[in-house]
C-alpha cells in the first residue's frame, strides 16, 4: 500500500482487514501509537508482526459503513 494525497489503500482481495501504511509520515512506531491513541482508534500496531510491519497500522473493515467513517475522520483529523 503506497501513501499519496488522495489513497490510503489499495483495492482489496476478499479480505476484512486492510493495512494503512503511514510511512511517508516519518513516525517510530511509539510515536505511530500515540496518535492512533489521540484519535480513540485501537488498530493492530503493525510493529507487532514484525520489524516489517513498522510504520503500518492494520484497521478490521467489516463493520458497519457508519463506525468505519467516523474513524476515518478521526484519523484524518489527528493527520490534518
Amino acid at each position: 500500500i503506497n501513501y499519496t494525497k488522495d489513497k490510503w489503500i489499495t483495492s482489496l482481495q476478499g479480505t476484512y482487514l486492510a493495512w494503512l501504511d503511514f510511512r511517508a509520515f516519518g513516525y517510530n512506531y511509539q510515536e505511530l501509537e500515540k496518535k492512533m491513541f489521540n484519535a480513540n482508534l485501537y488498530l493492530d500496531e503493525g510493529y507487532l508482526f514484525g520489524q516489517e510491519g513498522e510504520g503500518f497500522e492494520r484497521i478490521n473493515i467489516a463493520c458497519p459503513t457508519a463506525v468505519l467513517l467516523e474513524a476515518l475522520e478521526r484519523l484524518k483529523k489527528e493527520f490534518a
